[in-house]
């Protein structure tokens, strides 16, 4: 693992961004270094770290990464890496803007936290418990999808004697076997890609395949296949809802694959967990979740693509371990988890929200049961 050295001029950097508890570093030639605290972005005026210009963002990464790194850095238009500095681990990319370059950077916990401390509703420990089947966490970007993930499979490690072979681009936390037996690739180092990685592993016994992100339709199909043939698949997608993702899903391919993609779907697809992170009372966030779990309803809707209906189906089943994300708000809101402004704000109908809480629906209490 590529180590940054804190005394270089990007040590000092991301350890100034260490002590705001900034999740994320961005720069680029001709302005401030911007950063992201509880996902409000901010812009770095302290004079230590003056806007830099495209040169010195070049000499700042020559002087922290090895040549070789330096060189991939250099010469490749896009590159996902991962790296060291100050006992933390960070995610990074690096990118051309008008032809000069820019960088971003993540911290990637690795503190694992567990389901109650991320508030994460005991429903989705009810999923794990499927021994088949593809779960996709989804959210946009910066929503914890990755931290839902890491604690699904930390949850397995900690309770099932299980082998688990994650594909990652890049590693990023690297689980301490207990209960489980872990495989840990990365793309571009140990396998050619996604899709490989999938196809490879379903060849090694696995129980559990864990695919960083789906990026493209020969990652998705073969994700799906995998499912199909006997093995639990988590992934991580970028949609906003359930609905979305699955349309998402679908747009990888022709317009003439859509259909056998849909059929595909309905038959392995076990859940949907969509996350967002809202504003909490405890000055932090919190994730607020929509989950989606198969039944007859959910399966002959994913079948027919109509997509339109699986909100209704998803409101329905409270009973089953479903809920949408309004349900959910109430829930946190009930709970005084989140204040009623922020529930009004970030509910996709706070009408319905508040005639639940009014009980002029029929109520969803007891949906929020921290695992």
């Amino acid at each position: 693992m590529e180590q940054v050295d804190r005394t270089t001029r990007l040590g000092k950097l991301l350890d100034w961004c260490s002590t705001q508890k900034a999740t994320d570093l961005h720069a680029q030639a001709d302005h401030r270094f911007s950063f992201r605290v509880d996902g409000r972005l901010l812009r770095i005026t302290e004079e230590p770290f003056p806007a830099p210009n495209n040169d010195a963002i070049v000499e700042m990464l020559r002087e922290a990464f090895s040549s070789s790194v330096y060189d991939r850095i250099e010469r490749q238009h896009e590159m996902d890496f991962s790296f060291l500095c100050g006992g933390l681990r960070y995610r990074a990319n690096f990118s051309k803007q008008q032809g000069k370059q820019s960088f971003s950077f993540r911290v990637v916990p690795q503190n694992m936290m567990k389901f109650p401390e991320l508030q994460l509703p005991a429903t989705i420990l009810d999923l794990i418990r499927e021994p088949r089947g593809l779960i996709i966490v989804s959210g946009a970007a910066g929503q914890g999808k990755s931290t839902t993930a890491r604690a699904i499979l930390q949850k397995l490690n900690e309770t099932t004697a299980l082998r688990v072979i994650t594909i990652e681009d890049p590693i990023e936390y690297l689980f301490q076997e207990d209960k489980c037996q872990f495989e840990q690739r990365e793309v571009g180092v140990d396998t050619d890609s996604f899709a490989d990685g999938i196809r490879n592993a379903v060849r090694q016994d696995p129980n559990v395949i864990f695919l960083g992100e789906i990026r493209d339709r020969e990652s998705i199909l073969a994700a799906m296949q995998a499912a199909e043939s006997g093995h639990l698949v988590l992934t991580t997608l970028h949609a906003d809802s359930a609905p979305q993702a699955i349309e998402r899903l679908r747009q990888f391919y022709a317009a003439q694959d859509q259909a056998n993609v849909s059929a595909l779907l309905a038959r392995c697809l076990n859940a949907i967990i969509c996350q967002r992170l809202i504003p909490s009372t405890f000055d932090k966030r919190i994730p607020c979740l929509e989950i989606m779990k198969r039944n007859v309803g959910i399966q002959d809707c994913i079948a027919r693509n109509d997509l339109v209906l699986l909100a209704g189906h998803i409101e329905a089943a409270v009973n089953e371990g479903m809920h949408s994300f309004d349900q959910y708000l109430m829930q946190l809101l009930r709970s005084k988890y989140v204040t009623e402004d922020t529930a009004r704000h970030y509910a996709n109908n706070w009408n319905m929200v508040e005639m639940e809480m009014h009980g002029f629906v029929p109520s969803t209490s007891g949906i929020l049961k921290p695992g």
